[in-house]
């Protein structure tokens, strides 16, 4: 009994302090937190109060207008759910409801690009051209940046291009 406790304690503590070892840092990645972005990319840009003040008034009310079109959205998929269970349906209704999810998910899409160019008006011609030279990165930047299907991408003209290849 002492051997295997003997073996089997340095492995316990080797797995649990390797698992602890690996967990990724909260740094200026995608770990990183709205705060944390906001601040730096405020910090890049160089904000006016004035301009701070402007964009997180944006910022709230984009907040809020995204919360009722996300409702909306869970409304439907809840809709199509209910549809889905009652087993009967038709194509037609079944169909109305998949266009109403799309007009959905396109009103959000139309909402952010929406209070990216309020945002993107909001700054002067230097803080502009900060601003397209480094483009948001994380959840909002990388929108519709990411690979395809099959590993294709939207700029490579539907052909092949391996994720790891280096530019």
């Amino acid at each position: 009994m002492k051997s295997l406790m003997k073996f089997f304690i340095p492995v316990l503590v080797m797995v649990f302090t390797t698992g602890m070892i690996a967990q990724p840092e909260h740094g200026m990645g995608m770990g990183m937190g709205m705060g944390k972005r906001k601040a730096m990319i405020a910090a890049k840009l160089n904000l006016t109060a004035d301009q701070e003040k402007k964009i997180e008034d944006l910022r709230t009310n984009h907040q809020k207008k995204m919360i009722d079109l996300k409702a909306d959205m869970a409304k439907l998929h809840l809709e199509k759910k209910e549809m889905m269970n009652k087993g009967n349906f038709d194509r037609k209704s079944f169909l109305a409801l998949e266009e109403n999810i799309m007009k959905q998910r396109d009103a959000i899409e139309i909402s952010r690009a929406n209070h990216q160019m309020d945002v993107y008006e909001v700054l002067d011609a230097k803080q502009k051209e900060i601003w397209n030279k480094h483009p948001m990165q994380g959840p909002m930047g990388m929108r519709g940046k990411g690979l395809r299907r099959n590993n294709c991408c939207l700029n490579c003209g539907g052909e092949f291009e391996h994720p790891r290849k280096g530019k």
